[in-house]
């Protein structure tokens, strides 16, 4: 995947997960955008952001970190 378009993917991803969103919902909204978008690909750059501290998964969802709702401190 080029920089540029991984970039963007990226951009896309974290302004979609500001209410939370599952894998499907996430993959069915960017399709359209990256027709050759597949569901690993997504859930890999998921995974990057998780490690990177800037996604979390709670209950089959992902949110952006800090934002997940009915989340106590």
């Amino acid at each position: 995947m080029g920089l540029v378009r991984e970039e963007r993917l990226r951009s896309h991803l974290l302004g979609l997960l500001r209410g939370g969103a599952t894998l499907e919902e996430i993959h069915s909204f960017l399709k359209p955008l990256f027709p050759g978008l597949s569901r690993g690909t997504l859930f890999a750059l998921l995974a990057r952001l998780r490690r990177e501290g800037r996604v979390v998964f709670r209950e089959g969802r992902f949110f952006l970190a800090g934002e997940e709702e009915g989340h106590d401190p």
